[in-house]
Parts: C-alpha cells; sequence; structure tokens
C-alpha cells in the first residue's frame, strides 16, 4: 500500500509538471495586445473636389457610306474593325456596262470637238481664236455644234465610272459592313473616326458653376477597369432641360480602350486651396458618426469629425465643435489599422 501511494504521487507530479500549465507563471508570460497602424501628418493643402457622372462616347465623324450609281457589287474590300486610310477603295462595282458608255461619251466628244472647229471655220475662227469670239457669238457656235452637250455628257460618263469604286472620305475604322458581292449597289458599311471622341452627359442645375469650356476632364470607360483617359470641356450647353440638367460635351483622343457608344465615366475636377485633407481609410463610424484617430504618446485618441467635401480617394475634415473635438496642423493620424481601434488603445506605428 505505501508503495503504490509513493507512485501516485509521483505520476501526478510528473503530469503536473510537463503539461500543467501555472496560472502564475501563465500571467507573467502575458503582454499587453499592440495594434500596428499607419499615420500621416495632418496639413492644410489644395483639395480636389470631384463631380462623376456617367455618360456615352460618340465618334468625332461618323458617315453611311453607299454607291451613288446603279450596278453590281464585284467586290469588298473592308470587314467588320478594320482600319482604313482616306481614299482606300472600300468596294467596287461591276465597271464593264460605265467603261463602255463612258467609250462611247468620249467617241461622241470627238465627233462635237470636229463639228466646233467646222462651225468656227464658217465664222472665220479657229479652235485657236476662241479666247477672241464674242461671249454671245461662242456660246450659240458652241450650242449648235452639239459641243456643249457632248463635254457634259462626257462629264458624266466619266464620274459614272469613277462612282464605281467607293472610298473612305476619311481615316478611321470600318463598322456594320453589309455589302456582297453580286448584290446590287447599296449602303456598303460605316466609316467611324476613332482618332478623337465626343464624350456627352449631363451635370444638375446646382451644378452649373462647376464646369467651363477647356476644363479637364478624366473619362474611364466601364469595361476597361481602371484605364483612364483625360480630356478637355468644348461646349457648355447654355439651357437647362426639363429635368433641370444642363448638357455638357468633352472631347478625349481615341485609344484602343474606346469605343463608339461605349457608356463612360466622366470624373470632372476642381481645386479647393487650404483644406484639411485626410485619406479616405482615415474616417470610421462610430456610433452612426464620424471618427479619426489621432496619434498620442503610443495610443489611439477618439476624435469626432465632420466630412465636408469628399472625392474618390479623399476627405475634407473639420473638428466637430459640439462634441468638444479639436484637430490642428500637425496632428499624426492614424490611416490604416483603425477598422477596430477603440479610445486610448495602445498602436505602435508600422515601418
Amino acid at each position: 500500500m505505501c508503495c503504490l501511494a509513493a507512485c501516485m504521487l509521483t505520476g501526478c507530479k510528473e503530469k503536473a509538471s510537463d503539461g500543467g500549465a501555472d496560472p502564475e507563471m501563465a500571467r507573467g508570460r502575458y503582454t499587453a495586445e499592440e495594434n500596428p497602424v499607419s499615420v500621416m501628418t495632418l496639413e492644410r493643402t489644395t483639395f480636389s473636389k470631384e463631380l462623376i457622372c456617367n455618360g456615352r462616347l460618340e465618334a468625332q465623324a461618323r458617315v453611311t457610306l453607299q454607291f451613288h450609281v446603279q450596278g453590281t457589287i464585284d467586290k469588298v474590300n473592308v470587314r467588320d474593325g478594320q482600319a482604313v486610310q482616306k481614299g482606300q477603295v472600300l468596294a467596287v462595282l461591276d465597271r464593264e456596262q460605265p467603261r463602255r458608255q463612258l467609250e462611247q461619251a468620249r467617241l461622241q466628244y470627238d465627233k462635237a470637238e470636229m463639228a466646233l472647229a467646222d462651225r468656227l471655220l464658217d465664222y472665220g475662227y479657229t479652235l485657236q481664236d476662241t479666247a477672241g469670239i464674242p461671249a454671245d457669238q461662242k456660246r450659240a457656235i458652241y450650242i449648235n455644234s452639239g459641243f456643249l452637250d457632248a463635254r457634259m455628257a462626257l462629264d458624266n460618263a466619266e464620274r459614272t465610272y469613277r462612282d464605281c469604286e467607293l472610298r473612305a472620305p476619311f481615316s478611321g475604322k470600318a463598322a456594320s459592313v453589309k455589302a456582297q458581292p453580286w448584290e446590287q449597289a447599296g449602303q456598303v458599311c460605316t466609316l467611324i473616326d476613332d482618332s478623337r471622341y465626343l464624350v456627352r452627359f449631363s451635370v444638375l442645375e446646382t451644378e452649373y458653376g462647376f464646369v467651363h469650356v477647356g476644363q479637364t476632364v478624366t473619362v474611364s470607360p466601364f469595361a476597361a477597369g481602371s484605364r483612364q483617359v483625360q480630356g478637355n470641356i468644348v461646349a457648355v450647353n447654355p439651357t437647362v432641360d426639363q429635368n433641370g440638367q444642363i448638357a455638357v460635351t468633352a472631347q478625349v483622343a481615341g485609344t484602343d480602350a474606346l469605343m463608339d457608344g461605349m457608356n463612360v465615366r466622366i470624373t470632372v475636377s476642381n481645386s479647393v486651396s487650404d483644406q484639411l485633407v485626410v485619406p479616405k481609410s482615415a474616417v470610421v463610424i462610430r456610433d452612426g458618426m464620424e471618427v479619426l484617430f489621432r496619434y498620442v504618446d503610443g495610443k489611439s485618441l477618439w476624435t469626432y469629425g465632420n466630412v465636408l467635401m469628399s472625392n474618390s480617394t479623399q476627405h475634407v475634415v473639420e473638428p466637430n465643435r459640439d462634441r468638444g473635438a479639436d484637430l490642428s496642423v500637425g496632428d499624426l493620424i492614424i490611416t490604416s489599422g483603425n477598422l477596430n481601434l477603440g479610445d486610448d488603445a495602445p498602436v505602435e506605428i508600422e515601418d
């Protein structure tokens, strides 16, 4: 019995020393939790006030191209999205019949020119003397000889032959190509000048003073993520529509990220000087109120504030005097690690 009791006592002591935790020792090893934070020095600086609108892109030049003469399409040289240069042949009609008509018109012109020479000889003139013939007499000779009719017919035949080729009036991209070989002549495609785009959007009547011609805007396509393109306002409509809005037009350079008809976000910016500016992350909501945390002697100091203006990344703030708050230039404002932070909590500034 004595031996058994001794063994049990020894086993209990070994178990306590191996697996049990001494409460006093554990309490001695505890260290206070420190919250890593980032800070900034509060300064008065210029704030970029932003007005954000939605708009739509329009190509600066857009035209629907079609043949001006009748005939059968022989070739189509473009496809949707293809870049073309000014003067490039986009489609061609079958030119056999127009070619014959042109040859016939040239033949009639040559005959009329010979008849004109004979008629001039009747009046004592030659083709080289036409500059000295009185205008009324000269016109009568030209009409009676049939020369004017032949020259007009030749001009029309040459124009018809040229119009068998449809050429690009300006450089751009082909869109909505509809023509096919062996079809009758009609609409061929739409040509878009994608070198520049117009951006049309609206602002409220109360925001009329915020925009002006020449002002810089930033255009962000919804389909291109964070891609941004700079432009300028080129027109502000001086009338207010029935919805209390004012039409504004801006212009941006064309890029691969932009397309005709694309929906975009437009950001118009104005500078406001001498403001207390902090990142948006510096302001948190506590009990329905806006709060900033100041860093003072290794601790966070709860400070009530008011947000006066905001843009996409920053707030303009002031202290909430009704809550006895105070903010001064030079204060260290906590900008990260403050989501679950409390008043007078120990904090440590991250490197």
